[in-house]
């Protein structure tokens, strides 16, 4: 009998350290959540082999989108945007109608140099949901590389209008404000970008004094 129980003491002892090592039989969703912790925490690299891995596993809670999408994700952080179009395309072809997937791609193919094909992915993005603030503010972005001020200042004051804690509609707009010769405005926006914490205020600053 005390052999037996000491048997069954070495069983539980060997599964903690099985589950523990990484060795038991954990989830997908598990290590799904493991790696948007990692992603959290910019360990981009175990978070990609950790989404990789729950992809490999199969998700229950998630969906492939969400998966694709914070690859996506990790590997634009990492500077790697041919590699980050791949997985949002996935994540658009596994789910077509969400609009923020579309601009996600939109957003890499903008990054990479590609405007005509990121103009392409917004407008159909508008046609999904055009109330969507973060498109709004990236359409207004493109605007600004296209060197035409005022179409993105309309679309940053769409995308504050409807979120009005959306700071880097606020940085970027200060900067379409001033490339317009508007340099109230843009102080005002650069301001109201710098209240809601927006980490690149300091470079549109500068940017904004060059164009005086």
């Amino acid at each position: 009998m005390r052999y037996k129980k000491r048997m069954q003491s070495v069983f539980v002892i060997l599964c903690l350290i099985m589950t523990l090592c990484g060795c038991g039989n954990v989830s997908g969703d598990t290590i799904f959540l493991s790696a948007v912790r990692d992603y959290n925490e910019n360990s981009l690299i175990s978070a990609i082999e950790k989404f990789e891995k729950a992809s490999e596993k199969g998700l229950e809670r998630y969906s492939e989108g969400e998966l694709y999408t914070y690859l996506g994700h990790c590997h634009i952080e990492l500077d790697m945007c041919d590699r980050a179009i791949e997985y949002y395309i996935q994540a658009v072809e596994s789910e077509p109608d969400r609009v923020e997937y579309v601009v996600n791609l939109a957003i890499a193919y903008r990054q990479s140099g590609d405007n005509k094909t990121a103009m392409e992915l917004y407008l159909q993005a508008m046609e999904i949901n055009p109330d969507y603030p973060e498109l709004n503010s990236s359409l207004g972005s493109l605007y600004v590389l296209e060197n035409d001020p005022e179409t993105a200042i309309y679309y940053f004051n769409r995308a504050v209008e409807l979120d009005p804690s959306l700071a880097v509609a606020y940085g970027n707009g200060a900067l379409a404000y001033a490339m317009a010769g508007d340099f109230e405005m843009a102080e005002e926006y650069l301001e109201m970008s710098i209240t809601r914490g927006y980490e690149n205020a300091e470079i549109i600053r500068e940017r904004i004094e060059a164009l005086r």
